[in-house]
């Protein structure tokens, strides 16, 4: 029953990822296609419904093989290859990205060399201030104390030993911690391409609600860990409860998100300006050269922590920041220290030290 819920989950959010790509060229900026800066007009012209169409075949063809060797990896190696499934698909997108961003580059034009800047900061970005945004930490370090003042009690107070239960706690809390800071840098660390005006506006919009999705995905977290540690033998059951809501939690970021379009492009504006068909595109005011492989971003010359993504829906880290090299590190504790904790108690049983 576990490993079907966890199959459906995981194939779900696969098609959900497959579904996004498809309608990505049309969510992002107009003058952003594939992650190449080019003429606004440039998307609905021969040439760029051509790349369309031959990525969304292209799209359909690798998603195919994606599933393919899905279905053979769980034949060979079992249930637990089923973890893979999201990946392989963002792999098969990825390179069919790819390959429709290669076309595009014959026709990329350099961007507008006009920058705006925001000469305020927005402390009412986070829904609720700080005070909403401590909760997870607040409700997790209870939970810990729970467990630590019961411990005396009842030494097994659910399945996770001691060991396993510190390890659980610290790789949540570094979660947590790398969501905290995307949060703050939301409000202060983002290089706005439209600093005022209707864009402005809008832009501000989609980044107050890419918070508030930031910090429900908080608390669903540090709900999720609350509950696995606090209810005894239910690890069956927390799984069947929990996993659907994660797949629809993933469809109600999606279909909000891609209303708004990347940065609030499709929300209708209160004004509508007309940009003087001499001017350079816009884009993210940023030249191509910044963006590797369309996807990673490394400008030391930025000072910003974060970056409209071209190709996709939220926010993308510059590279060539420390601060975002340690939001990554908190991110993958998650996954990393119980696989360093597991390999730090097995490998004295063969003879390592």
């Amino acid at each position: 029953m576990v490993h079907l819920v966890i199959a459906f989950t995981i194939g779900g959010i696969a098609i959900l990822s497959a579904l996004l790509f498809w309608f990505m060229p049309r969510l992002t900026r107009r003058d952003l296609y594939f992650a190449v800066t080019v003429a606004p007009a440039f998307r609905d012209e021969p040439e760029g419904r051509a790349i369309l169409s031959r990525y969304r075949a292209e799209l359909i063809f690798f998603s195919a093989l994606a599933l393919v060797a899905f279905v053979a990896g769980i034949a060979w190696l079992g249930v637990g290859f089923v973890s893979t499934g999201t990946f392989l698909q963002l792999v098969a997108s990825f390179i069919a990205f790819y390959r429709a961003r290669q076309r595009v580059l014959p026709y990329a034009v350099p961007p507008t060399t006009i920058r705006e800047a925001e000469l305020h900061d927005h402390n009412r970005i986070i829904p609720g201030g700080w005070m909403t945004a401590s909760g997870p930490f607040i409700l997790l370090a209870a939970c810990a104390g729970y467990l630590w003042i019961r411990g005396g009690e009842n030494p097994t107070p659910t399945d996770l030993d001691g060991h396993r239960l510190s390890v659980y706690l610290v790789s949540t809390a570094g979660i947590l911690a790398s969501l905290t800071l995307i949060l703050y840098g939301l409000a202060h660390w983002v290089r706005p391409v439209h600093a005022g005006g209707d864009e402005g506006a809008r832009e501000l919009k989609f980044r107050k609600i890419v918070s508030a999705l930031l910090l429900v995905n908080e608390y669903f977290i540090t709900l999720q860990a609350s509950w696995i540690m606090l209810v005894p033998r239910r690890g069956d059951l927390t799984i069947v409860a929990l996993l659907p809501l994660v797949l629809v939690f993933v469809l109600v970021v999606i279909v909000m998100l891609a209303r708004l379009g990347q940065g609030g492009s499709r929300m209708p504006a209160t004004v509508q300006t007309r940009i003087p068909s001499s001017s350079a595109p816009v884009g993210d005011r940023i030249p191509d050269r910044y963006w590797k492989l369309g996807v990673f971003y490394f400008n030391r010359d930025d000072s910003a922590v974060l970056i409209e993504k071209r190709f996709g829906l939220g926010y993308s880290l510059n590279f060539a920041r420390p601060t975002a090299w340690i939001i990554l590190l908190l991110l993958l504790m998650g996954p990393l220290i119980p696989i360093l904790a597991h390999f730090s108690r097995f490998l004295p049983k063969l003879g390592v030290h």
